[in-house]
């Protein structure tokens, strides 16, 4: 009888067992949606010592503004790139009801500028990129964060507070960002993260490229799909791809690594998907590198380089400078006086810069740096370090736009290359290492040369075209490998496109062998000076590819930094390490 007992007890526990895991079905009830005013506080600055995110905080004083309009077309500016929104809002009950039943919402808040940092009820809720002095890239896209329900204020107010960057100083929103609230979804609630088995995302040696992919499913409920993982070279061509089907039960995770072994020396795209029913729900995309030092992009120089380059020297040198400093009291400070620079270069061409001149007596070291490509002016370091400084603007740009000539830069003059745009302007490169030496206060054997992008390019044409540099720290290098270069990146393709359009004689043979004389990587193999470069290894505009296409022909003592997570630009790691090589390389004390 004991046992029999025994026996009834073990089926009704069982019993019990089964009935816990009974399944929670999916609330596919219809999603709520409410949309809001397009009316936000603001306020320029950082914020940093304040508590602008905190529903405590005051923000009455704070100017009214329509998140319809750029700033800049409102007249508002922001301060360092740096501003603030705030918004309180208010959920209907049958938005509160939703939240409750699906777990949480999605907060809508369109199109933003840059970076940004959102806090709901003065909790963070998301992020997109990061602040100077971490700065990463630039991004416009829709911003749609997911935010549970115990962040949630039912029955009362909800306060959205917003820190954002934009070094453009034109938003925060973009024209016609308009904020809604919705319910959060089944697919709002699966979130994708990628580990990449590398810290920086560069694999050297034997070991293979490991990514592993992590699903987390928030819902209650178990969902099905399929997760594919697909990797190309970085110029599209298809590689491998993997694809299976999972099931992964309510508020559980699931994990999967997927790797290539043996790949070849270069740089890959990763995407990675989660699908159900057809529809991507999740996706993640980004590169990763392999043995970049081994990358074949071989120089493809003409005959008479050297002799073209030669040629161009001996005539800049025969244009006298005549500069012209103008002091710009509202610039100088901590140690410098400011000047605005006016001299003449190849051509004959009138080009600006600024000027740091060091108020201390004595001899300095001096860094020249090149400008982005289209950047706005902006005057030289102003704090003291020790070091002269001089930005120069090439023509056309910059301080010289009000007057520029030479169209869209880097498609003037694609017909001849003694015409070409490029070829003015990196002889503006070395007539801003004439202004440097020309000045008293400055050791002309103590000359840096740095820059990113496009001035990335003109610190390797400086070490390469003249001998006086000493020390080149170019980051994200722009104008190299341009075969390889436009079959990787939309732009600048895209504007060769359009001059091959308007000009339908023109020959894509011609255009690459005119380029030839102005790629970075062709003049990269007479650098006789150390150089630090740093990469964004999710940098489509100078891909890591023709960075290391440049660095790669380079001889003389050399080391690189990348940056996993950095697009157009790199981290403070970077600045840091570059000024500390600078430093060692010119033997340089702290003054």
């Amino acid at each position: 009888m004991k046992r029999i007992t025994n026996y009834f007890l073990l089926i009704l526990i069982a019993g019990l067992i089964l009935s816990c895991k009974t399944k929670i079905a999916e609330d596919t009830s219809p999603k709520i949606t409410e949309s809001y005013s397009d009316s936000w506080r603001f306020h320029a600055g950082e914020g940093t010592d304040s508590a602008w995110f905190d529903t405590k905080f005051d923000d009455k004083n704070w100017q009214e503004v329509t998140s319809q309009k750029l700033l800049k077309d409102q007249d508002i500016s922001l301060d360092n790139g740096f501003g603030w929104y705030r918004k309180t809002i208010q959920l209907s009950d049958s938005l509160q009801q939703g939240i409750k039943n699906k777990g949480g919402l999605v907060l809508h808040l369109g199109r933003l500028a840059a970076c940004d940092e959102v806090y709901f009820n003065g909790q963070p809720v998301g992020k997109t990129g990061e602040f100077p002095q971490n700065y990463m890239g630039y991004f416009d896209n829709e911003r749609n964060y997911l935010i549970t329900s115990d962040k949630v204020n039912y029955g009362g107010d909800n306060l959205i507070a917003i820190k954002f960057h934009d070094g453009w100083n034109v938003g925060g929103f973009l024209e016609g960002a308009k904020l809604s609230v919705s319910t959060a979804e089944t697919n709002d609630k699966i979130l994708l993260d990628v580990a990449v088995a590398d810290s920086d995302y560069i694999f050297l040696g034997e070991n293979p490229i490991q990514i592993t992919a992590k699903i987390e499913n928030k819902n209650n409920w178990d969902i099905d799909g399929k997760l594919i993982v697909t990797l190309t070279t970085d110029d599209y061509q298809p590689v491998k791809s993997d694809s299976l089907n999972i099931s992964i039960e309510g508020l559980k995770n699931y994990s999967k690594s997927f790797e290539l072994a043996n790949p070849q020396p270069g740089f890959y795209r990763y995407t990675v998907q989660l699908k159900r029913n057809n529809e991507i729900v999740t996706e993640k995309k980004f590169n990763v590198g392999y043995e970049p030092e081994k990358i074949q992009s071989p120089i493809d120089a003409k005959t008479d380089f050297k002799e073209f380059w030669d040629n161009n020297l001996k005539e800049l040198a025969k244009v006298a400078p005549n500069y012209k400093l103008t002091l710009k009291p509202e610039y100088s400070q901590h140690g410098y006086d400011m000047y605005l620079v006016e001299m003449y270069s190849f051509g004959n061409e009138l080009i600006r810069g600024y000027y740091a001149k060091p108020q201390k007596e004595g001899k300095h070291p001096v860094i020249v740096e090149y400008m982005g490509y289209g950047s706005s002016p902006y005057p030289a370091n102003q704090w003291w370090d020790g070091f002269a400084y001089f930005v120069l603007s090439v023509r056309g740009q910059a301080l010289n736009q009000p007057t520029n000539r030479f169209g869209k830069w880097i498609t003037y003059g694609l017909d001849n290359k003694d015409d070409y745009y490029y070829r003015g302007a990196f002889m503006d490169v070395v007539r801003a290492l004439d202004f440097v030496s020309s000045r008293p206060e400055i050791d002309s054997d103590k000359i840096t040369v740095r820059g990113g992008s496009q001035g990335g390019a003109l610190s390797f044409v400086a070490a390469s075209l003249d001998k006086r540099v000493k020390v080149a720290a170019p980051n994200i290098p722009f104008l190299s490998d341009y075969p390889d270069y436009f079959k990787i990146a939309p732009w600048p393709k895209s504007d060769f496109d359009e001059y091959m359009k308007a000009h339908p004689e023109a020959k894509w043979e011609d255009v690459y062998n005119l380029l030839s004389y102005f790629d970075i990587k062709n003049l990269a193999q007479w650098i006789e000076c150390p150089l630090i470069m740093g990469i964004g290894v999710q940098d489509n505009v100078c891909p890591p590819h023709i960075n290391f296409a440049a660095y790669n022909q380079v001889k003389s003592k050399k080391r690189w930094m990348a940056f996993p997570h950095h697009a157009h630009s790199v981290g403070k790691e970077y600045n840091d390490a570059a000024m500390a090589f600078i430093k060692e390389t010119l033997n340089f004390k702290d003054q």
